[in-house]
């Protein structure tokens, strides 16, 4: 790799990357973002998932802070026309060694960087520790035992999947000794003791749908993927679970009735589905409340659609995503995100405008 530049090596920069690192652990902060503008750098945090400005930078002292970024992650800095991705571990007074990622962006105002602190910092790891509704953690701890199944999970950027699927993994290890866990991710977050983690290229030659058949001959018993974004990684997943492996992938839809529609629209048989399909998890995160009208920390709110006999026969017959939520919202025990998170504004865990912002108007 090149020599860096002066700049790039300057006392300057690492002061301020050591600064910024330093403040992002003390803010709990997701991801750092390092945007440039025609005045100059903007730093911002992102904290309870909503992005803070946290300072301005001069653009020398700006380019200066990213080439140092690159340099730490082992990124071209001579490269400044194409999107690069690396890790780089450092190393923050009162953290130890933390990994991080570190994704750079040409704009027409320079390079951008954006930091993903590890999530260990910021979120539990534990299943029971996550404060998922009770019915919701029942329904996963059902799965964590099944014999076979998918479980997908589903929500927007930012909801807490990845969270909960590392969480339930956690939990698969851990009670069920000499079990084969593999996991298709991309990019590989934060490591699993116990689970065999593969860091895919979607757009690459290592894809989902590719490595997902070569996985399927090396003997797995618990399969976790990243979302289903196209038919051919439908199927394999619909197969892989009426073949004896539990799986767990995300899905994008808003509920878990739009779930099971957005696999009829991937083309997939609706006797796919009902033999394969153990349930839906549909997950957002609220904001907790915190002293003078603050927030401080997240919390889940989330709910699970179980595939029984109603469910079935509706997705035997084609029923539209409308008509599988009502089925689902009829089952027994079930409760809607709207449910639990009233549950979390009456215990003063949250507020009617954290809810309202999150889930929309009642």
């Amino acid at each position: 790799m090149p020599a860096a530049s002066s700049s790039e090596q300057s006392p300057d920069a690492r002061d301020t990357v050591d600064r910024l690192l330093s403040d992002a652990v003390k803010l709990r902060a997701s991801d750092i973002h390092i945007e440039p503008t025609a005045q100059g750098y903007e730093v911002r945090y992102r904290v309870d998932g909503l992005l803070q400005t946290a300072a301005r930078l001069e653009s020398p002292a700006g380019r200066s802070v990213v080439g140092r970024l690159m340099v730490l992650a082992q990124l071209l800095t001579y490269r400044l026309d194409v999107p690069q991705e690396g890790r780089l571990e450092v190393t923050i007074p009162g953290a130890g060694a933390l990994q991080t990622r570190l994704a750079i962006m040409p704009t027409t105002h320079g390079l951008r960087a954006a930091v993903r602190m590890p999530a260990e910092l910021v979120q539990p790891q534990d299943l029971d520790a996550l404060g998922l509704p009770e019915g919701v953690l029942r329904g996963l701890k059902r799965f964590a035992l099944a014999d076979a199944g998918m479980l997908a999970v589903t929500g927007p950027a930012g909801s807490g999947k990845t969270t909960t699927i590392y969480a339930l993994l956690r939990h698969i290890v851990q009670t069920s000794p000499g079990v084969s866990v593999i996991s298709l991710e991309d990019p590989v977050e934060r490591d699993v003791p116990g689970v065999t983690q593969i860091e895919v290229k979607p757009f690459g030659e290592l894809t989902y749908e590719r490595s997902l058949r070569s996985i399927l001959r090396q003997d797995p018993q618990v399969l976790a993927l990243g979302e289903i974004r196209d038919a051919a990684t439908a199927s394999l997943a619909l197969q892989a679970a009426l073949s004896g492996h539990r799986l767990i992938c995300t899905l994008h839809a808003a509920s878990a009735g739009g779930a099971v529609a957005r696999l009829f629209e991937m083309g997939m048989e609706p006797y796919q589905i009902t033999s394969s399909l153990f349930a839906v998890v549909a997950q957002r995160l609220l904001r907790k409340s915190a002293a003078g009208g603050g927030h401080h920390g997240r919390v889940p709110v989330a709910e699970i659609g179980m595939m029984d006999e109603p469910l079935r026969k509706a997705v035997l017959e084609r029923a539209d995503a409308a008509t599988l939520g009502k089925i689902i919202a009829g089952q027994a025990g079930y409760r809607p995100m709207r449910g639990a998170a009233d549950d979390l504004v009456a215990r003063g865990i949250t507020d009617v405008a954290e809810v309202a912002r999150v889930l929309g108007e009642s």
